[in-house]
């Protein structure tokens, strides 16, 4: 290798920095439980009366944007805290001995999360992150969008037709 690796995949030539990185999985551990919190009391307020299509729908948005936080936190989690060795283990994992003997750094990319093994000769190939994570986090942010699109027009038609809305007229 022409020139030693960064020390964390966070602090490579991506510009990233690994701290701001924990800080920012931090805020998304603290989301997920305040979403689940409000999923919870919101839940144990509609206990006496039936729940609305709506009430599903953005309950099941709610969930969607915990899944993708947490995905993402997970992917960013495997990339973040590599060490020296942990990389070229992983590079030579998904490239080969061959290829992991040209490596000449390394890069960190978060959105969409990806760890790069940049060759020395050009090329580079991706390697460290387990290849569910961004497929799931996109999936899990379309239904999450389209979850809560579909309960905010729910709720409006809900209202609309409610026997309270229209004995005010």
């Amino acid at each position: 290798m022409s020139e030693e690796p960064s020390l964390l995949a966070a602090d490579s030539a991506g510009g990233h920095n690994s701290i701001l990185l924990l800080f920012i999985c931090l805020i998304g551990v603290i989301v997920i439980f305040t979403l689940i919190g409000i999923l919870g009391s919101g839940v144990s307020k509609r206990t006496g009366r039936r729940k609305t299509r709506a009430d599903w729908l953005g309950g099941i948005a709610l969930l969607s944007v915990c899944a993708t936080i947490a995905l993402y936190i997970w992917g960013a989690l495997h990339v973040m805290f590599m060490e020296n060795y942990n990389m070229l283990e992983e590079c030579t994992r998904a490239g080969g001995a061959a290829k992991a003997a040209q490596v000449d750094r390394y890069e960190a990319h978060y959105l969409p999360l990806r760890f790069t093994c940049h060759l020395d000769e050009g090329g580079s190939y991706d390697a460290a992150l387990p290849g569910y994570v961004n497929p799931a986090m996109a999936i899990a942010f379309v239904l999450a969008i389209a979850t809560g699109a579909v309960s905010v027009v729910a709720r409006d038609q809900d209202r609309s037709t409610s026997p309270t809305a229209t004995r005010g007229r």
